[in-house]
């Protein structure tokens, strides 16, 4: 079922997956990767959804405004807007009454992010009863974002004409970024150290885009996975929130590549979703 949520007078694309008269009523609340500059709520794959809906969840998958269009600083507030929103309104009238956050790569940020809007803006609101990052992120101030990538060094380069040609006029809404476009844009970024400007990102705002220890501490109880492989995000980001979250636990997989779960034929992809789905249980009760 296609849904747009209203966020003040910007309707943000949604889709809800569920199988019908058959729910534990709690949502999973899905955010898609892609670095903020590509990607689309579309991009979880099917086995993966189906295993999330006959568990009994309703997953909800959101889009949000990609960068360079919208700096990521507005695309987070939105996103918190859009959100709050759904909890308030949404949520009930989709049989849920609890929900949890779940996002990959730059959707983990995200998730883990507006858990900490939701907790020090709107603590009138329900809480996330949860959280599931893969491979995420939530230390903008990390050398990575603004160091070139060795990893994307190596693939064939982008130029700054290709970028422009890809990029619309700065302010416009794109709420979907395939990867067979826009994956250009992330290339070029990583490759010249230019990711964190491309999203709006810099020393006067990387801190309060950033998760500070006592965000990570006062998290809901977050499943945490990342790959010791992973090219793209340094493994510590997961280590670090590992650390630092007080209910958590950790499913670390080895020598696979950043977004190991996109290879639904490696076994590795079912085993981490149903050690996800196990935690929820243990957790949500």
């Amino acid at each position: 079922m296609e849904l747009e949520i209203c966020a003040g007078k910007i309707k943000v694309p949604a889709t809800v997956h569920a199988i019908e008269g058959f729910s534990n009523g709690c949502a999973i609340v899905y955010y898609h990767g892609g670095g903020f500059l590509y990607g689309e709520r579309g991009d979880l794959p099917e086995p993966y959804i189906d295993m999330i809906t006959a568990a009994g969840y309703t997953l909800v998958a959101v889009d949000y405004p990609l960068a360079p269009e919208w700096p990521l600083e507005c695309s987070v507030e939105l996103s918190f807007q859009a959100l709050s929103q759904l909890i308030e309104h949404e949520l009930a009238e989709l049989g849920c009454d609890r929900y949890v956050l779940f996002g990959r790569s730059a959707g983990g940020y995200l998730a883990l992010k507006m858990a900490a809007e939701l907790a020090s803006k709107r603590p009138d609101l329900q809480q996330p009863a949860a959280i599931w990052d893969f491979y995420g992120y939530w230390n903008l101030e990390d050398p990575f974002v603004s160091t070139p990538s060795a990893h994307y060094a190596a693939m064939p380069a982008v130029d700054t004409a290709t970028v422009n040609a890809l990029t619309g006029p700065s302010g416009s809404l794109v709420f979907e970024g395939p990867k067979a476009t826009r994956f250009s844009l992330y290339v070029h970024a990583r490759q010249q150290g230019s990711w964190g400007r491309m999203l709006g990102v810099d020393e006067n705002n990387a801190a309060a885009l950033s998760q500070t220890r006592e965000d990570l501490e006062r998290l809901p109880p977050v499943f945490i996975t990342a790959s010791t492989g992973d090219n793209d995000v340094p493994l510590k980001q997961s280590k670090s929130l590992m650390r630092a979250a007080k209910q958590r636990q950790m499913h670390q997989v080895y020598y696979l590549e950043h977004d190991f779960d996109r290879d639904t034929a490696n076994p590795v992809g079912r085993e981490t979703y149903q050690a996800a789905l196990a935690y929820l249980s243990e957790v949500l009760g």
